[in-house]
């Protein structure tokens, strides 16, 4: 009789302590969840490629406000010295 009740109790705790399936709501959730990630992440990757391009776009356009300053001053210059004669 206490084999039976002591078998009976080691089934029952292998039984409830044993490895459980994940529900498929959870399943689904995880999913929806690795998606999510998975566009988030590939939408990180496009607006940095889109601020890299952006930042180099300000570059030229820097170089090109100093190049057209620089000009300004040149012939500012001319109607300065042209004009005071």
């Amino acid at each position: 009789m206490r084999r039976i009740v002591a078998l009976l109790f080691l089934v029952i705790l292998i039984v409830g302590c044993g490895p459980k399936m994940a529900k498929q709501e959870t399943l689904d959730a995880l999913n929806e969840a690795r998606a999510a990630l998975e566009a988030a992440q590939a939408k990180l990757a496009d607006l940095q490629a889109e601020k890299d391009q952006l930042a180099s776009r300000r570059e030229e356009l820097d170089g090109l406000v100093k190049e057209l300053q620089a000009e300004i001053d040149v012939l500012q210059t001319k109607i300065d010295t042209r004009c005071a004669k």
